[in-house]
C-alpha cells in the first residue's frame, strides 16, 4: 500500500500521498492520463499520431517510421510526467479557499528544475475551480480539477488517499467546488462511475503501443524494432537512475561537475548492463 497521511488544522486539511517505486508506476501513469484535459489528451494521443501516420501519402514509409517514434516519445512523456505524482503534500485552506501542492522529487536535477520554474510549490485559488472529478485508482483517488475558464498553466489534477476521500471532498465543497456524491462505506467511490476516464486508461496503451506496432510491423511489413532501440536505451538509463538514487550511489551537489558526474555514472552502468544483456542474447542464440 502507498503511504498516506492526513492532518486536520484549524483552517483546513493537510494530506500526503506517496507512490514511489516501480510497483506504483502504473498508478502514477494512470493518474497522469486521467487528469489530462480531454482536448490535450485527444490532441496528443489521437490527432498527433494519426496525423503523422496519414502523412504516408506524401512521405511514404518514412512517415510510418516517424509514427512509431512519435508513439515511443509519447510513452516517455507519460512516464516522465507521471513522476510528478510520486510524493506530494497538499494543504486545503478553507479560509483562503486555496489548495497548495508541494511535490518532492528524488533526484537533484528535477528538484533544481522545479525550483527554477516555480513548480516546487503551487497554490490554486479554488474560486477558479468549478468542479472536481474523482477517479478511483486502487489505493488512491485521482481528482481532476475542472476550471471555470480554460488554462494551460495550472495543475490539472491532485491525488487523494482512498480512505480520506469523504473528508477531503467535504473540504472542497465548503469552498464552493462541486464534488460528485459518494457511496457509503469506508472506501467511498463516486456514485456515477467515471467511464470516460476508465476508457482513456484502457485506450491509451492501445493507441500508442499496440496500434503502431500492428500497423507498421504487421500491415505494412516494416521492421520497427531497430527504431525502438533508442526508446529501450532511454528506458534502461531511467531505470538505472532510479536504482542509483535509491541506493545512494549518486553524488550530491548542484555544480555542473556534479551533474556531469551523476550522468556519467548512470551512462556507464547502463552501458555495462546493455553489454551484458546483448552478450547473453548472443550466447543464447549460438547455443
Amino acid at each position: 500500500m502507498p503511504s498516506t497521511h492526513i492532518e486536520r488544522a484549524d483552517s483546513g486539511l493537510s494530506w500526503e500521498t506517496d507512490l514511489h517505486g516501480i510497483r506504483r508506476l502504473p498508478h502514477r501513469m494512470a493518474a497522469f492520463i486521467v487528469t489530462m484535459h480531454p482536448v490535450i489528451w485527444g490532441g496528443f494521443f489521437i490527432v498527433l499520431p494519426l496525423a503523422v501516420l496519414g502523412s504516408m501519402t506524401v512521405f511514404g514509409s518514412r512517415a510510418a517510421i516517424a509514427y512509431v517514434i512519435v508513439c515511443a516519445c509519447l510513452w516517455l512523456m507519460v512516464w516522465f510526467s507521471s513522476a510528478g505524482f510520486k510524493t506530494n503534500r497538499y494543504r486545503l485552506n478553507s479560509e483562503k479557499h486555496t489548495v497548495t501542492i508541494r511535490p518532492e522529487f528524488d533526484d537533484p536535477e528535477t528538484t533544481q528544475f522545479a525550483a527554477a520554474t516555480g513548480t516546487d510549490e503551487r497554490t490554486i485559488g479554488l474560486d477558479t475551480v468549478d468542479a472536481l472529478q474523482l477517479i478511483p485508482l486502487g489505493p488512491i483517488v485521482a481528482a481532476r480539477l475542472r476550471y471555470r475558464s480554460a488554462t494551460v498553466t495550472k495543475p490539472e489534477g491532485i491525488l487523494i488517499p482512498r480512505g480520506q476521500v469523504r473528508e477531503i471532498a467535504g473540504g472542497f465543497r465548503s469552498c464552493g467546488v462541486s464534488v460528485p456524491e459518494l457511496t457509503p462505506g469506508d472506501r467511498p467511490t463516486p456514485e456515477r462511475r467515471p467511464l470516460r476516464a476508465a476508457a482513456r486508461i484502457a485506450t491509451t496503451p492501445i493507441l500508442i503501443g499496440v496500434l503502431p506496432v500492428y500497423v507498421v510491423q504487421v500491415r505494412l511489413g516494416i521492421e520497427v524494432w531497430p527504431f525502438l532501440f533508442g526508446f529501450v536505451l532511454v528506458t534502461w538509463v531511467v531505470i538505472v537512475r532510479h536504482f542509483s538514487v535509491r541506493f545512494g550511489i549518486r553524488p550530491e551537489g548542484a555544480r555542473v561537475r556534479d551533474w556531469l558526474l551523476r550522468w556519467a555514472i548512470d551512462l556507464v552502468v547502463a552501458a555495462l548492463g546493455l553489454a551484458v544483456a546483448l552478450g547473453l542474447l548472443v550466447l543464447a542464440g549460438s547455443i
